[in-house]
C-alpha cells in the first residue's frame, strides 16, 4: 500500500491540470484563501513524512469507536517512523484484529454512503406522494415515464388515471424505502436482470424497508458486535446493492417529475459566470428545488434589472448542477471539487445548497463576502447560513425568497473583489440517458432496438462499455485519471459512459463535444458518426455520453441488465468495466461496491484505507470474483488503469467467444 501512497504523491507533484483551477487558486491564495489544494500541499511539506496523513488511519487500522480506545494496530507496509508509534499488541482493547478493524471501518464507509442516497431517494419519495395527490407545485410531467415505471413494478395502469398511478408507485417506493412490506424490494426486482442467480445465491436481494437494514447495519458495527471479516465484507456488498437500488428509485423519481434528459449543448467553466447579472450558484443533490430556482429566477428577472442588474443567471456544480444542465441546459461552472473556488471569485450572490459534498469551507468563505450561503434541508446546516427550509408545501416560497436573497446580495457585491479567470471553457453535449439512446437505436432496428448495440460489440467495433464515475481528488493530479484512462479506453474503441464529477471532468477537458472524435478508434469513431446521425445530431455524438448526476450510475446498470437480458446471461459475463479512479465521499464506496455485487468489476484509483489488511485486499480484488463474477482494481498509475480496464474487458470478450 506504501507504493500506492508514493505513487499519489508522485502525481499529485505534476500540479493543476486545469488553467482555470489553476488561476483562481493562485488569486485565493493572494487573499489569504486556503482550498482543497493548499491542504494537501500543507501535508507535503514535511520533512520524512512525519506531517503527512495519519498512516494508521490510511491504512484502516485506527478504531475510535468506543470509550476503550482510540486504539491502533501495526502493519507491515507502515513506513518506518509510523512503527517506532505501534504499541506491542496484535488486537484492539475490545480485541479486534487488523482484519476485522479494517472490515469493520470499510462496512462503516458504505453504510454512511447508502443511508445517504437512501436520505435522497426519501426526500423525493416523499415528494413524489404529494405531487400524486395532486400538488400544484409539482404536476407529473414525464408521464410516459409514469407508465413504464408501473408497469417494470407490475402496477396494472388500464383505466387509470395519472395520479392513481402515480400514487401506487409512489407508495411501492415507500414501501422499499422505509416499510411495511414483506418480500424483495419491488425496485430491485424491476431492476435486476433476469439471471440473478449469483445475487440470489449470496443472499444479496434486498428487502422492503430499506431505512430497518440500515438501523441494522449500524448495530452491527457497534463495539461487541459483527467482528467475522467475511461477513463484514459481505455486508458492504449487501449494502451496496442497496444503494444502488436507492439510485434507482430517484432517477425513476425524478424522471416522472422533472422529465426524462435529452441531449442539451451547454457549456462548463467559471466564465459562464456573469459581472452584470445576478449569480445563483445551485450545488448538491436533489435537482426538486433547483429546478423550482430556475423558474423563479425567470419570474423574478425584472426584479433583478430594478436592482442595476442585467437578469439573474443559474448555473451549476455538483450533481444538483448536473441535474439542470441534463433537463434545462443550465450551465456548469465546475466539478464539486471547485466549489470553494467558485464561490471565491466574489461574482456568485448566493449559493443554495441541498444534501451532500458541501464543502464546509464555503462558510469562512462567504463570511468574507457578500455572497449569501443558502441551506435548504435539516440535515445540512453550516455556520454563517441562511435558513430557508424547501418542503413541497412551500418551495414555491422558498424558491421566491432564495432568488430575492440573491438579489439583495447583488447589491452589496464589491466590484475591487471580483474575479474570472481568463481561460475560457468548454462547450459539451449532456443529457443522455438510458432511453435516450435506445430512442437513437430504434431507428436503426425499431423491433430490436439493442441489436446494433450488442451487433456491434460483437463484430468488435465496440470492444466493450466503461463507465467513468464518482468524485474528483487532491491528492493525485486533479481530473487527470480520469482524463488518461478515457483517452486510453477511447483510442481502443471501448464506448465510454459518464457520469457525476467524473463527466464534468471529462467536459471541462473538452471530451463531451463532437470535436474530440479524434481521440477515438476507427472502428469506434465509425460508431459514433453512425449514432449521431441517427440522433439527428450536426456530426456524430460525443466521444463520451455525459450519463447524468451520480444517482443516474442506475441508468448504466439498466443498460447492462437489458444487454444481459438480450444476451440471455448475466452481467458479470459482459464486457463491461467501471471506475471511481478519484473516489472521495463515502458514497462513492457504496456504488462501487453495489456495482461489484450486480457483477461489474469497477477500478479505483485512490488508496483505499484497506492496507492495514492483506486478506481484506485480497478479498476485495481476487476471491470475490467467486461470489459475484466480478472484482475491485486498485491501481493509482492512470496508464496502468487503463491497461487493467481494457484487459478486463478483453477476458470478458474472449470469456463470450468474440
Amino acid at each position: 500500500m506504501q507504493k500506492w501512497l508514493e505513487k499519489e504523491k508522485e502525481l499529485r507533484g505534476k500540479g493543476i491540470a486545469d488553467k482555470q483551477i489553476e488561476e483562481t487558486v493562485a488569486f485565493l491564495r493572494q487573499k489569504g484563501i486556503d482550498t482543497v489544494w493548499d491542504v494537501q500541499a500543507t501535508y507535503d511539506s514535511s520533512l520524512f513524512g512525519l506531517k503527512d496523513r495519519c498512516s494508521f488511519g490510511s491504512h484502516g487500522l485506527c478504531c475510535r469507536n468506543c470509550n476503550l480506545g482510540p486504539c491502533r494496530l501495526g502493519g507491515e507496509d507502515l513506513p518506518l517512523h509510523t512503527k517506532l508509534a505501534v504499541p506491542n499488541v496484535k488486537r484492539s482493547s475490545c480485541g479486534k484484529t487488523a482484519d476485522n478493524m479494517v472490515a469493520g471501518m470499510f462496512l462503516q464507509t458504505v453504510l454512511r454512503g447508502t443511508s445517504s442516497h437512501i436520505g435522497h431517494a426519501i426526500h423525493v419519495a416523499k415528494l413524489f406522494v404529494r405531487a400524486a395527490e395532486g400538488s400544484e407545485n409539482f404536476p407529473i410531467k414525464d408521464e410516459a415515464k409514469l407508465h413504464s415505471v408501473a408497469k417494470e413494478l407490475g402496477i396494472n395502469t388500464d383505466e387509470k388515471q395519472i395520479l392513481d398511478i402515480a400514487k401506487e408507485v409512489g407508495q411501492k417506493a415507500m414501501e422499499d424505502l422505509v416499510g411495511p412490506g414483506e418480500g424483495p424490494m419491488s425496485f430491485a426486482l424491476a431492476l435486476a436482470p433476469k439471471n440473478v442467480d449469483k445475487l440470489a445465491k449470496a443472499n444479496l436481494i434486498p428487502h422492503k424497508g430499506a431505512t430497518e437494514t440500515i438501523v441494522q447495519g449500524i448495530h452491527s458495527t457497534a463495539q461487541g458486535m459483527m467482528s467475522s471479516t467475511d461477513h463484514l465484507l459481505m455486508s458492504c456488498l449487501k449494502f451496496g446493492v442497496i444503494d444502488v437500488l436507492a439510485l434507482y428509485i430517484s432517477t425513476q423519481l425524478q424522471d416522472i417529475l422533472l422529465g426524462v434528459p435529452a441531449p442539451k449543448e451547454s457549456m462548463i467553466g467559471m466564465d459562464v459566470l456573469e459581472k452584470d447579472k445576478v449569480n445563483i450558484l445551485v450545488h448538491g443533490h436533489v435537482p426538486v428545488l433547483s429546478e423550482m430556482v430556475v423558474n423563479y429566477a425567470n419570474k423574478l428577472e425584472e426584479k433583478a434589472k430594478a436592482a442595476g442588474a442585467k437578469g439573474i443567471n443559474v448555473v451549476g456544480t455538483c450533481c444538483t448542477g448536473t441535474e439542470v444542465l441534463v433537463r434545462l441546459g443550465i450551465p456548469m461552472a465546475g466539478s464539486t471539487i471547485m466549489q470553494e473556488l467558485v464561490v471565491g471569485t466574489g461574482v456568485v450572490d448566493a449559493v443554495c445548497v441541498d444534501v451532500q459534498c458541501v464543502y464546509p469551507s464555503l462558510s469562512t468563505i462567504t463570511q468574507g463576502l457578500h455572497t449569501r450561503l443558502i441551506t435548504t434541508m435539516p440535515e445540512l446546516r453550516m455556520d454563517n447560513d441562511t435558513y430557508i427550509e424547501f418542503t413541497p408545501d412551500n418551495a414555491d416560497k422558498a424558491a421566491t425568497q432564495i432568488v430575492e436573497e440573491a438579489i439583495a446580495a447583488y447589491k452589496e457585491r464589491s466590484a475591487d473583489r471580483v474575479f474570472l479567470p481568463k481561460v475560457k471553457g468548454h462547450k459539451l453535449l449532456g443529457g443522455f440517458s438510458t432511453e435516450t439512446l435506445i430512442g437513437v437505436l430504434e431507428k436503426l432496428n425499431p423491433q430490436k432496438p439493442l441489436k446494433p448495440l450488442v451487433d456491434l460489440i460483437i463484430d468488435g467495433s465496440i470492444q466493450g462499455v466503461a463507465v467513468l464515475a464518482g468524485c474528483l481528488s487532491s491528492k493525485i493530479q486533479t481530473d487527470m485519471s480520469f482524463i488518461t484512462i478515457a483517452k486510453e479506453l477511447l483510442k481502443n474503441n471501448v464506448l465510454v459512459l459518464a457520469t457525476g464529477c467524473a463527466a464534468t471532468a471529462c467536459a471541462r477537458h473538452g471530451l463531451l463535444n463532437g470535436e474530440a472524435k479524434s481521440l477515438v478508434g476507427n472502428s469506434l469513431r465509425g460508431v459514433l458518426d453512425t449514432l449521431g446521425k441517427a440522433a439527428g445530431l450536426n456530426g456524430s455524438i460525443p466521444p463520451i455520453l455525459h450519463f447524468g448526476s451520480c444517482v443516474d450510475n442506475s441508468r448504466c446498470a439498466v443498460l447492462a441488465s437489458l444487454i444481459a437480458d438480450y444476451l440471455d446471461t448475466s452481467i458479470d459475463k459482459l464486457p463491461l468495466v467501471a471506475s471511481a479512479a478519484e473516489h472521495v465521499v463515502e458514497k462513492a464506496a457504496a456504488i462501487y461496491m453495489g456495482v461489484i455485487a450486480l457483477g461489474i468489476t469497477t477500478h479505483i484509483g485512490v488508496t483505499p484505507k484497506l492496507g492495514g489488511s492483506p486478506y481484506v485486499i485480497n478479498m476485495l480484488t481476487k476471491e470475490l470474483e467467486n461470489i459475484t463474477g466480478s472484482t475491485l482494481i486498485i491501481e493509482i498509475e492512470p496508464q496502468e488503469s487503463a491497461k487493467a480496464m481494457i484487459s478486463h474487458i478483453q477476458k470478458k470478450r474472449k470469456g463470450l467467444g468474440i
